[in-house]
């Protein structure tokens, strides 16, 4: 038995096809793990909880307390400043700021200093996503640290339980009383001696991965095709049942392959997100409780985190297992090699369904929880705690789980080996696909071509699809102007344009106001180094002036465009909403490359391959000129459409970035853009823009060149698209994890700023 399962097992790791399906899943896998961790508006990077985590490795739990304590208290206190000066900004907002100035007094003078250095800074790149950041980590220690007054909890409500009146004692026989006494029971053991608290963000992030359970259903997909309907298509199923021990041994040997393969694949997409997030999110202590994390504190199981990982995986694996056996009754079964695949994907369909809308609280939660796919999301099994009312009494979820898998296991073991011993149906029947968009007949070899590459082999849904991600991405990110900046949007606004006398007079009037401030300050410290008033008044008297001085910064920025119109000549430009826009500030466009990459990818690499997959090349090359005006043709389309895919993204983040930070002055020189002030002078504005465009479209025509060179040397869409993956875009996710050095083997440079 055990070399039949081996030999059934190399039947599908052993394929080629396989192993590079194989391939691609685990960097989609990747990909996915990436991109659904981009942070959204103020939230912090994968990397600032690694920051934050080596901060704290081998701090004692008392020092963690203390650390996080402070951090905390000054990202509230630079806040505060934050906030005052925001209000400060309008005459209603001043005496909303006056009356939190009167509510907390001292805060603002504590910490506007260290607001003013930018010094508070330490994890993140702006006070609203270090605030985020913090906030959440000392909410999670906090929870931690208060493992043991939550035991306390459940012991103290038995106990106020057993404190009822004889003439409430019927109370004591419900659902509610019973959960009540079990809970204690299960908590019973269980002590803080253990729990050592880490940031949970890494391994969370890593085993609820919606993605990476939904590529596990594909990888259990592509193994029941393996073993049992490319032997049905082939034929190979009647020489298998010449006898009945055959039979029954065959197809023992393929539950016993897809047992294995749904532990290993399980176990490698896994493993692969746990050392992803801990490269990205920093690692954690495997030998610690698994209440050292905060989501998953109120588990009753007395488990470290080691084995908590291995419970979970083990449990995703035998779930699909369960499925995957009843599938394979199916396709012994059945005679058609498509109703496999949609009864399977049906079931997973119906099940997430119940999963995602069936509320926690409704009367069916039992079907929420029991469906496989509750049962699929293991890490809520065992990371918490839930009790279903079985008849009036409280059984555990993670019990009835256990039972749900185990009697689909059986149900679908008996089937496959019931049905492949009674099924009489071992060849395959043709499927018939029906044509949504039949192709007419015309003499345009362009639009022919159009046709094959954009809608059988699907480019254009392709395109379409990474379009929309790319845009969701640039739409959901959310940029909020410091106070600072607020300044220098409004000045530069009332500026724009060629200098004049009342532009020379409004910016010597801001001028004397901050001399002014700066000299009450000065005069202020003299009379505190005189003696004349004590370090309490003097802060009271320097607030209202610090608020002044607090813009000086952004009034400097104003001032060098000023010297360079008074010297060289030109106009005043408001240039943030140029420099985000060109990558200079705010994040980089490394994310929207890595999605510009991928859909090239996918959308040409069969461009040339399927000519030679379907043999038509022999045909095109009866006459030299038939071959050259099809590369013509394909090399046209893939042009056109590529520079259409390239140019988007540019438009998205434009129209983005305009919402926040207007761009004026397109017929400017873009010398007055003073991050581009040793280009041309008589390079516009718009030219500088669309130069950019242009660059970014040529750097699009030559990956496109690229993956079609790659399709037409393999001649195969399979392997292009592997080679692609690796040559094209490994690069850029391994800059995306701090590789920087790799983005030199790429085109991003190019992409970015290329014009600098």
């Amino acid at each position: 038995m055990l070399r039949l399962t081996l030999f059934e097992l190399q039947k599908v790791w052993g394929r080629r096809s396989f192993c590079l399906a194989l391939c691609a899943i685990l960097g989609l896998n990747l990909f996915f793990l990436w991109y659904t961790h981009l942070p959204e508006g103020n939230a912090p990077d994968l990397a600032a909880y690694k920051r934050f985590s080596q901060d704290i490795a081998g701090m004692s739990e008392a020092e963690k307390h203390a650390f996080v304590s402070d951090r905390k208290e000054i990202v509230d206190g630079v806040s505060f400043v934050a906030e005052i000066l925001t209000m400060q900004q309008s005459d209603i907002g001043a005496a909303f700021a006056q009356d939190e100035l009167t509510a907390h007094p001292g805060l603002f003078e504590t910490w506007y200093p260290l607001y003013q250095s930018g010094e508070y800074l330490r994890y993140t790149d702006s006070l609203e996503q270090e605030a985020a950041l913090i906030r959440e980590l000392y909410a999670e220690e906090n929870t931690v640290a208060g493992y043991g007054a939550y035991l306390q909890s459940i012991q103290d409500r038995e106990d106020s339980l057993g404190g009822i009146s004889i003439f409430a004692a019927q109370e004591q026989d419900n659902f509610a009383a019973r959960n009540i006494r079990k809970s204690a029971r299960d908590f019973a053991g269980l002590s803080a001696a253990h729990l050592r608290w880490t940031p949970s963000k890494g391994l969370t992030a890593a085993l609820e991965s919606l993605w990476t359970d939904l590529l596990l259903i594909l990888l259990s997909f592509l193994c029941t095709a393996g073993l049992i309907t490319e032997e049905r298509q082939k034929g190979l199923l009647y020489i298998t049942r010449s006898t009945r021990h055959g039979i029954l041994a065959c197809m023992a040997a393929k539950l016993l392959a897809l047992l294995v393969h749904c532990i290993a694949s399980a176990a490698l997409l896994y493993a692969a997100n746990l050392l992803y997030f801990a490269a990205a999110a920093g690692g954690w202590d495997g030998s610690a409780g698994i209440q050292s994390l905060a989501p998953y504190l109120e588990s009753n199981l007395p488990i470290r985190i080691g084995t908590f990982l291995v419970l979970t995986v083990l449990t995703k694996a035998l779930v699909l297992f369960a499925v995957g056996s009843v599938l394979l009754g199916v396709c012994a079964l059945s005679g058609g090699t498509l109703l496999p695949d949609l009864a399977g994907m049906a079931f997973w369909a119906a099940s997430w369904a119940l999963y995602q809308f069936i509320p926690a609280a409704s009367k069916y939660s039992a079907v929420k929880y029991l469906n496989l796919f509750g049962a699929l999301r293991a890490e809520s099994l065992y990371g918490a705690y839930l009790n279903l009312n079985v008849f009036g009494y409280p059984v555990s979820r993670r019990t009835l789980s256990w039972g749900i898998v185990a009697l689909v296991s059986l149900a679908g073991i008996v089937l496959s080996l019931a049905g492949f011993a009674k099924t009489k149906n071992l060849g395959a029947k043709d499927a018939v696909h029906p044509v949504v968009l039949p192709f007419h007949p015309h003499a345009s070899l362009l639009r022919h071509e159009a046709y094959k590459i954009l809608l059988p082999n699907r480019g254009l849904a392709v395109l379409l699809v990474f379009t929309c991600l790319i845009g969701t991405n640039t739409f959901r990110q959310s940029y909020t102007p410091t106070p600072q900046e607020q300044y220098y949007q409004s000045l530069m606004l009332q500026l724009e344009g060629p200098l004049t006398e009342a532009k020379v007079e409004l910016l010597a009037e801001e001028d004397g106001r901050y001399q002014q401030a700066f000299q009450q300050l000065a005069a202020i410290e003299a009379q505190v180094d005189a003696g004349a008033i004590d370090s309490d008044t003097a802060d009271a008297m320097k607030m209202p002036w610090q608020s002044v001085t607090a813009f000086y910064p952004s009034f400097q920025r104003v001032q060098q465009q000023y010297e360079r119109i008074r010297t060289r000549g030109g106009a005043f430009l408001y240039d943030t909403g140029y420099l985000y826009l060109n990558g200079a500030l705010g994040q980089s466009v490394l994310p929207d490359f890595l999605l510009l990459t991928l859909g090239t990818i996918l959308a040409f690499c069969p461009v040339l391959a399927v000519e030679f997959q379907s043999g038509a090349w022999p045909l095109l090359c009866a006459t030299r000129r038939g071959k050259r005006s099809v590369l013509r043709a394909k090399l046209a389309v893939c042009a056109l459409s590529s520079a259409l895919f390239f140019t988007l993204p540019f438009c998205f983040r434009w129209a983005s970035i305009a919402q926040t930070f207007p761009t004026h002055g397109l017929l400017f020189s873009a010398r007055c853009i003073p991050y581009y002030e040793s280009l041309p002078a008589f390079l516009p504005v718009w030219g500088l823009l669309l130069g950019k465009v242009i660059l970014q479209v040529l750097s699009g025509h030559v990956l496109t060149f690229i993956v079609i060179a790659l399709s037409g040397w393999r001649k195969s869409t399979v392997q292009a698209l592997f080679f692609g993956l690796v040559l094209l875009a490994a690069p850029l996710l391994l800059a995306l994890l701090g590789f920087t050095f790799a983005q030199s083997f790429s085109l991003y440079p190019v992409y970015a700023d290329p014009l600098l």
